[in-house]
C-alpha cells in the first residue's frame, strides 16, 4: 500500500496564523477550540512552544484529550538540548538550581549552553520524557524534532551527542535537521552514516538555495520528514549577518502551487523507501502553511475540506 503521508503544520496557534483571520472562525478562540479545529482539518501538528519552554504535563494531557485518536503531534525538543542558550525565564528551577553562580550569558540576555554541566542536560531529559509521554503512551507521537543551532559544527563530540538520543529517548521516533553546512554538503557522508547507524531520521530541509543547507533526499530511518521553511532568501541572509528577524519576517513566503509539484517527484522517492513520511510546513507568516499544505495534500490526492466556516481558503 506504500508509506502513509501526513502532512501539517509548525505551530497551530503562531500569532501570524490567527491574526490573519482566514483559517480559525474566530479570532477570539480558545485554546481547546482552536485545536479541535485544527485536528479536523489535519491530522497531525509539529508543537513549536516546546522548544521555547518544556511543556506542562497538564497541556499535553489536554492536547491528547481534544484530538480524535489517529492525530498525531510532534514535538520540538527544548531548546537547550539543541545546543541553543534558553532564556532564563524557561528554565525549570531543577536546572536552574545545577548553573553555577555567576553563569555565562549571551549579548541578548540568554543563558549560554555551555554554562550547564552534563548532569542538567540529562536532567533536562529526564523532563522532556515526562512531559511529552502522555502523548506517546497514548499513541499520538509522531517524532521528535532535534533542530541543532545554526552554530553547532561537525564534529566528533556532536556525533556521539546525537548516536545518544536513542537512549535518552527510548522507543520514540527523533529526527535531527542540521542548520550549518559543516554537516551538510560538507560531511554529508559521515552526517547521513551516522543518523543511519543511531536509527536517526534525517530531515529533508527545503529553503533558500544557498543559505539553507542542501535538500538532501537521503532516508536513514522507517520515518521520512520533510520540514518546508520557505525561500526567503532575505530573510534568511539577515539571519547569518547576526541581525535578529522575527520568525514572520524570516520564514514570509508563499509556495506557489508549480514549486511544491516539484517537490513531488522527490517526495514520492522518500515514500518508496519510508515506510512513513511527514511534511512539515515552517513557512510561518500569515495563513501561508495552511495554504501550502492544504495545497499539497491536494497534490498528493489527499482529501480536504470542501468548504470552510472562514471563506475560500479551503476552496
Amino acid at each position: 500500500m506504500g508509506p502513509r503521508i501526513r502532512v501539517g503544520i509548525c505551530a497551530w496557534a503562531d500569532p501570524a496564523l490567527i491574526e490573519a483571520g482566514t483559517f480559525y472562525p474566530r479570532k477570539s478562540m480558545t485554546a481547546e477550540a482552536r485545536l479541535r479545529f485544527y485536528a479536523g482539518v489535519f491530522d497531525v501538528v509539529e508543537v513549536n512552544s516546546s522548544y521555547y519552554a518544556i511543556p506542562d504535563i497538564r497541556n499535553t494531557v489536554r492536547w491528547v484529550e481534544r484530538t480524535p485518536p489517529a492525530f498525531l503531534f510532534h514535538v520540538k525538543a527544548y531548546s537547550l538540548l539543541t545546543g541553543h542558550h534558553p532564556r532564563p525565564e524557561t528554565l525549570p528551577a531543577e536546572l536552574t538550581a545545577l548553573l553555577p553562580r555567576r553563569p555565562r550569558q549571551t549579548r541578548r540576555g540568554e543563558i549560554d549552553s555551555s554554562s550547564f554541566p552534563p548532569e542538567a542536560i540529562d536532567r533536562a531529559f529526564d523532563l522532556m520524557r515526562t512531559a511529552v509521554r502522555p502523548i506517546a503512551e497514548a499513541g499520538k507521537l509522531g517524532y521528535v524534532l532535534f533542530q541543532l543551532a545554526p552554530w553547532v559544527h561537525f564534529e566528533a563530540g556532536r556525533l556521539e551527542y546525537l548516536a545518544s538520543l536513542r537512549n535518552r529517548l527510548p522507543g520514540w521516533t527523533i529526527a535531527v535537521e542540521f542548520r550549518h553546512r559543516s554537516w551538510l554538503p560538507d560531511h554529508a557522508a559521515e552526517t547521513l552514516r551516522a543518523l543511519r547507524d543511531a536509527g536517526l531520521a534525517h530531515v529533508i530541509v527545503d529553503g533558500p538555495e544557498g543559505h539553507a543547507v542542501p535538500r538532501v533526499t537521503t532516508v536513514t530511518a522507517p520515518t521520512a520528514v520533510f520540514r518546508i521553511h520557505g525561500r526567503n532568501a532575505q530573510g534568511w541572509l539577515r539571519q547569518l549577518r547576526g541581525e535578529e528577524p522575527a520568525v514572520r519576517e524570516k520564514y514570509d513566503y508563499l509556495y506557489s502551487e508549480g514549486e511544491l509539484r516539484e517537490l513531488l517527484p522527490e517526495i514520492d522517492g522518500v515514500g518508496a523507501e519510508a515506510e512513513e513520511v511527514f511534511i512539515s510546513f515552517n513557512n510561518n507568516n500569515r495563513d501561508y502553511p495552511v495554504r501550502n499544505a492544504l495545497m499539497l495534500k491536494r497534490l498528493l490526492g489527499q482529501p480536504t475540506p470542501s468548504q470552510g466556516a472562514t471563506g475560500d481558503l479551503f476552496a
